[in-house]
């Protein structure tokens, strides 16, 4: 079993736990690992719950979490690969295909989540793009916070240098306080998620709201948040564009309820 180490000593979180959850011989179970099959699962669970809510064909679940979950994998990976360690993997090519050596972007798979829609929508036509995106941005949020709890047990993604009682040492990296920046993400997508999912059951909403919120909340706290963070020079222009993205999705929702209004006095 997984050896487990947390200790608070000064007003510091001491963090070092194993990684691996099981150790079987070669057979090596990761937290990680567990925590993606968590929100791979929580997605699923939260999918079905919002499909039956519509009257929608529950048994076409398990399908569309295919292709969200291939198109957010491979949207991952190359949005780390080009995003972050082009030189590296130009001069490697063969760790493309290596994902066990880790390296998955959030913003690449957010990316491959929208190409993973459109497919999906133009094959099984139960919804409109948008509106399937505003049913897929809530178990998307949850999936995120999980994936950053995985980040914490694998000690990565790590904040900055700071004094605040709370802070984490992260052993295995070096023995400075810092930020628990996986904590702070992890909280604030696990609260993007309990809005969305109670927006959820306020319908009729206005196609393109849910995905709006979603961008515009989400994005912009991480923003906000990455100033706290290692290494979040590339990212913190994705955010912005992210949470642009947002922002036009809310303005034109706004708009087409405002024309619709216009439409309606007339009649």
């Amino acid at each position: 079993m997984a050896h487990f180490f947390v200790q608070i000593f000064l007003l510091r979180i001491w963090w070092n736990p194993n990684p691996y959850l099981l150790e079987l011989g070669a057979l090596k179970l990761k937290w990680y690992g567990v925590m993606f099959a968590l929100a791979v699962l929580a997605g699923y669970w939260v999918l079905v719950r919002l499909y039956r809510q519509r009257n929608l064909p529950v048994n076409r679940v398990a399908v569309l979490v295919q292709y969200q979950f291939l198109g957010g994998l491979i949207g991952a990976r190359l949005g780390q690969i080009l995003f972050y360690d082009l030189p590296y993997y130009l001069a490697h090519p063969a760790e493309i295909l290596m994902l066990w050596h880790g390296g998955l972007a959030s913003h690449g798979a957010a990316i491959g989540g929208f190409a993973a829609t459109w497919l999906y929508v133009r094959r099984y036509k139960e919804l409109g793009y948008l509106q399937m995106t505003d049913m897929l941005v809530t178990p998307a949020a949850l999936i995120g916070a999980l994936i950053r709890i995985g980040n914490l047990f694998n000690s990565e993604i790590i904040g900055k240098i700071s004094n605040v009682p709370w802070a984490f040492v992260f052993v295995q990296r070096n023995m400075q306080p810092r930020h628990p920046s996986q904590l702070y993400e992890a909280v604030m997508l696990t609260g993007v998620f309990a809005l969305l999912f109670y927006l959820q059951k306020k319908r009729p909403l206005p196609t393109g709201l849910l995905s709006g919120l979603f961008f515009t909340i989400t994005f912009t706290l991480r923003f906000l948040l990455e100033f706290l963070k290692e290494n979040a020079a590339v990212s913190q222009p994705l955010n912005l564009f992210a949470a642009a993205f947002g922002l036009a999705l809310l303005g034109r929702v706004v708009l087409s309820n405002s024309g619709l209004n216009q439409n309606n006095q007339h009649l």
